[in-house]
C-alpha cells in the first residue's frame, strides 16, 4: 500500500484570510478593553488599563476597535450582497442557501435523536443548521452590541432623546451580549 499524499484545500482567498485575521484581532481587542472597562472595580482591570495608557486611552482603543469592527462587518455585508445580486445562478432558498429553512429544524431534531441513539444521523445540505446559526448570530450580535455601544459612546445624543435609566439598560445589554459573543467564540 502506497502513501497517500495529503490533500489541502484553500477555503478562502488571501483577501478573506486577511479580513478574518483583522476581524479576529479587532474582536480580541474589543474583548480585552471591554471587559477591563466593564469590570473596572476588579483587581486585574486597572492593571490592563494602566498597561494600555490609562482609562481614557482604554476607552479610545475600545471605540477605535469598535469602528474597525463595524467597518469590516459592513464591507463583508456589502461584498456578499453585491456578489449575491450579480450571481444569476444564486438561489435564496435551497440546498446551497445560508437562509434557515424547515429542513434545518428537522436536521436539528434529527441530530438530537442521533445523539441519543434514537435515529440515523441526518444528511445535511451544503450548510448545516449550526453553521447557519453561527453565521446569522453575528448579524444579531453586531446590531445589539453596535447600537447599544453607539448609545453609550454618545451619551449627550442619547440623553437628548431617552431617559437616564436607558444607560443602565444599555450598559447591561452591551456587556452581556458582548460577553456571550466572547464566550461563544
Amino acid at each position: 500500500m502506497g502513501i497517500v499524499p495529503e490533500k489541502h484545500f484553500r477555503r478562502f482567498p488571501w483577501g478573506w484570510r486577511i479580513a478574518h485575521l483583522a476581524f479576529a484581532l479587532v474582536t480580541m481587542t474589543l474583548v480585552l478593553t471591554g471587559t477591563a472597562a466593564l469590570f473596572a472595580d476588579s483587581s486585574w482591570a486597572p492593571k490592563v488599563a494602566a498597561a494600555l495608557g490609562g482609562p481614557k486611552i482604554l476607552g479610545l482603543i475600545h471605540r477605535v476597535a469598535a469602528a474597525l469592527f463595524v467597518g469590516i462587518f459592513f464591507i463583508h455585508f456589502v461584498y456578499v450582497m453585491s456578489r449575491l445580486l450579480r450571481d444569476r445562478k444564486f438561489r435564496w432558498f435551497g440546498p446551497d442557501s445560508l437562509i434557515p429553512n424547515w429542513k434545518d429544524l428537522a436536521d436539528c431534531v434529527g441530530m438530537f435523536k442521533w445523539f441519543f441513539g434514537k435515529g440515523p444521523r441526518p444528511q445535511f445540505d451544503r450548510w448545516t443548521y449550526f453553521e447557519k446559526f453561527d453565521y446569522w448570530a453575528v448579524f444579531w450580535g453586531v446590531n445589539i452590541i453596535g447600537w447599544s455601544g453607539l448609545m453609550l459612546a454618545f451619551p449627550h445624543v442619547t440623553a437628548s432623546f431617552l431617559p437616564g435609566w436607558v444607560f443602565n439598560v444599555g450598559t447591561l445589554v452591551h456587556g452581556e451580549e458582548a460577553f456571550l459573543a466572547a464566550v461563544f467564540l
